[in-house]
């Protein structure tokens, strides 16, 4: 039995550090542990999809030959395995064990490492200013949120938004919401 590596985060870093580490040990048992549903997400494609350039969402969670990155995948693929919807808790680095736990059932259990990949991502800043909290407050970092601003423009309620932040999702933002008739 080779190396258990365990890779926590499954958005974009984890899959491809999870691959990295197949390609170099072809033995080793690899997991990724992944929050959401969704597993490898184009995230940079998020503001193309509420823009409506394209209207498949899948074609943000799939291969170039239209496969989708699911647990299946990564298995018949990759030998990696990849639970979804599994938090981590906790990690314990002395006794190498990540604490988990199924959001669809509530079960934990441990999962034993060698090696352990941090590639959970980063965390939006929201500013601490009175009605942050409001409904139609929301950022574009997940699928979850993709949907939602995607919603928000097919319904055509919406005809003015304010978007802070000026990285590349940002300003990608703005031209998506623009040519969605969107003021911002």
């Amino acid at each position: 039995m080779g190396k258990k590596i365990v890779v926590i985060g499954g958005s974009a870093a984890g899959p491809k550090a999870a691959a990295k580490a197949r390609r170099l040990d072809e033995n080793a048992e690899i997991t990724i542990v992944q929050k959401d549903v969704e597993l490898s997400m184009a995230s940079c494609g998020y503001p193309y999809y509420v823009g409506g350039f394209f209207n498949n969402r899948d074609m943000l969670l799939s291969t170039p030959s239209g496969i989708i990155r699911n647990p299946t995948f990564y298995m018949n693929a990759k030998k990696i395995e990849a639970k979804v919807q599994t938090e981590v808790l906790s990690i314990n680095r002395t006794l190498k064990t990540a604490l988990c736990k199924n959001l669809e059932t509530g079960d934990t259990y441990e999962i034993a490492y060698d090696k352990l990949i941090l590639a959970t991502g980063s965390l939006p800043n929201i500013p601490n200013v009175p009605g942050n909290d409001l409904e139609g407050i929301t950022t574009l970092q997940s699928m979850r949120d993709a949907d939602y601003l995607r919603k928000i423009r097919d319904e055509k309620i919406i005809t003015k938004a304010v978007v802070i932040g000026g990285g590349l999702i940002g300003v990608e933002t703005c031209e998506a919401l623009q040519l969605a008739g969107i003021e911002n």
